[in-house]
């Protein structure tokens, strides 16, 4: 394995790499909590609205939630991946391709960490609407 380049010439990676995981982890996990729970619903709610459509709607809104959650899952692996082969890298490709990747993993960690927050908040709402006895839509 190559050394890593002298202090200064790129970002940290091991680090960068970590909070990437870390984020899109958790994105991609409350993403498909938030799609279940769409999905389930009006089995939960003790009011729950009844016809096609909005049977429809739950489906086709979870269906979305876990769809992104798979999305951000794949958006992981596949920087995971690059950030590995900038690992193992010749020498004049390495430094240039561990910052690109290193700046594409921090400029993903920070749009994962507003998912997460907006996925947190969705999710709380959806909690309480089922709490108070409705499904998420009707």
């Amino acid at each position: 394995m190559a050394a890593w380049p002298a202090a200064g010439s790129v970002v940290h990676m091991p680090g960068a790499t970590r909070a990437f995981s870390l984020v899109a982890t958790a994105a991609s996990a409350l993403s498909t909590v938030a799609g279940i729970l769409v999905a389930a619903s009006p089995l939960l709610a003790e009011h729950a609205p009844e016809g096609p459509v909005y049977a429809g709607v739950h489906l086709v809104v979870g269906g979305v939630f876990l769809a992104t959650g798979f999305l951000v899952a794949g958006i992981r692996a596949q920087v995971l991946g690059l950030a590995a082969i900038a690992r193992t890298a010749a020498e004049p490709l390495m430094n240039a391709l561990r910052t690109r990747v290193t700046r594409l993993m921090i400029l993903l960690t920070v749009a994962g960490l507003g998912l997460t927050g907006i996925l947190a908040i969705a999710i709380f709402a959806i909690l309480s609407r089922i709490d108070e006895g409705f499904s998420v839509f009707g």
